[in-house]
């Protein structure tokens, strides 16, 4: 018999509230429900969960740290919220994320190390938000890495040399007066991720030596 589990939210209005979850769930959606605060620590009980959507609230900070515990989650959706900085260190434990949204925030910076551990990432979206500066080296690590969004973001450089590493690359979105560059030559034949090929061709990336 499945038991319930309760998640505690602070509304934009400042009342609080209480969200049952089934303890079998593979999807928990509170999407557009004016959340200002939510407590995440109950979901660790949810053995099979896959998805959390967290899009269209008023968050501005957020405790990841349950992530450490579920190891089932493949997607993770923060898009349209009011975060500027987040730390994202408990995803390093989820091996089998797939897509990571933060879409349409304030964030002012964020560490990509984390990533580097989840080895099935397959898309990445940061558009959208105030970012001038991103160090992309821990997604040499995802291999599997088939989308990066960053368009609306103030970038004044961006070296794309980790992406070579990411054979599936087939699209990558990048604001055209950020300077792109890489420390990899690419090769004669363009064996490289599609999405850089495209750079390539249209002599977007600047190869330096620096």
């Amino acid at each position: 018999m499945n038991r319930l589990i309760q998640l505690r939210l602070t509304l934009s209005d400042g009342r609080s509230k209480s969200v049952d979850v089934e303890s079998d769930t593979r999807l928990v959606d509170l999407s557009d429900r004016s959340i200002a605060a939510i407590d995440l620590s109950e979901l660790d009980a949810l053995e099979e969960l896959e998805e959390l959507d967290l899009c269209e609230n008023h968050l501005m900070t957020i405790d990841l740290s349950v992530f450490a515990f579920c190891p089932t989650i493949r997607t993770l959706k923060l898009d349209k919220n009011r975060f500027r900085v987040i730390d994202l260190t408990p995803l390093s434990y989820c091996a089998s994320l797939e897509n990571l949204s933060l879409r349409e925030n304030q964030l002012i910076r964020v560490d990509l190390s984390p990533l580097s551990g989840c080895q099935n990432l397959k898309k990445a979206d940061l558009s959208e938000n105030q970012l001038v500066a991103l160090d992309l080296a821990p997604l040499s690590k995802c291999l599997k890495l088939e989308e990066f969004h960053l368009l609306g973001n103030n970038l004044r450089r961006l070296d794309l040399s980790a992406l070579f590493s990411c054979a599936s690359l087939r699209i990558l979105e990048a604001p055209e007066e950020t300077r792109l560059v890489s420390r990899t030559e690419p090769k004669i034949d363009l064996l490289n991720p599609p999405a850089l090929n495209e750079l390539i061709a249209s002599d977007r990336i600047e190869f330096v030596t620096e």
